[in-house]
């Protein structure tokens, strides 16, 4: 008398697991966070091959009644006093990614020459590759070389950390790349040579 209960309950459970294998699980993925990081780290790695401001003008000494300290004072009131820590939570670092974000920073000054002369160029993958070699010797252009693999070595490690250190699932390296790729391009100097999302080259 239990046989059909036991067909029932079978079918049941066959039907929900063909129904569990057709689910799409929607993987989180904090697209602010690793934009402000990216965003962060090629500043860094960008701001020491900057022109410096030219005519900045000085720092005017701030009278403790402007508009800024009264704000300041009113949203004390209100609020208390901010978390020091609540900016810095936008971005993630640790030890791995700065030793990382230094090796680039460094190469990249052997590498502005080459940027310049359009030798090499920013690729939509977040990765240098070399565009052209005209008027190197030899020696140079297997330097040239060398600079671009270890530099493209850098950054694949540095993507890969970035995704750990927020606790990404492996798959998503490539969604960190891509907004780090965007960073890199968008904040190239006029002249550089970049690849679009479409595989084109181009100028900045």
């Amino acid at each position: 008398m239990n046989r059909p209960a036991h067909r029932i309950a079978y079918s049941v459970l066959t039907v929900l697991a063909l129904l569990a294998g057709c689910v799409t699980v929607n993987v989180y993925f904090p697209a602010a966070q690793v934009e402000k990081t990216a965003e962060k780290i090629v500043d860094e790695v960008y701001r020491d091959t900057k022109e410096p401001p030219k005519n900045e003008p000085t720092e005017k000494p701030q009278s403790w009644i402007d508009g800024d300290t009264i704000r300041g004072i009113a949203r004390l009131a209100r609020f208390g006093p901010a978390p020091a820590y609540a900016e810095e939570a936008t971005s993630v670092s640790n030890a791995a990614i700065r030793g990382l974000k230094e090796q680039i920073g460094q190469r990249h000054r052997e590498l502005l020459p080459f940027y310049q002369q359009g030798q090499v160029g920013i690729t939509r993958d977040g990765f240098l590759e070399v565009r052209g070699t005209s008027g190197l010797g030899l020696p140079q252009v297997a330097s040239l070389k060398r600079l671009v693999d270890a530099d493209n070595s850098a950054r694949r490690q540095l993507y890969e950390e970035v995704a750990k250190a927020l606790n990404l699932r492996p798959e998503q390296v490539s969604q960190v790349r891509t907004v780090f790729a965007k960073q890199w391009r968008d904040k190239a100097q006029a002249g550089w040579a970049v690849q679009s999302d479409d595989s084109q080259w181009g100028r900045k």
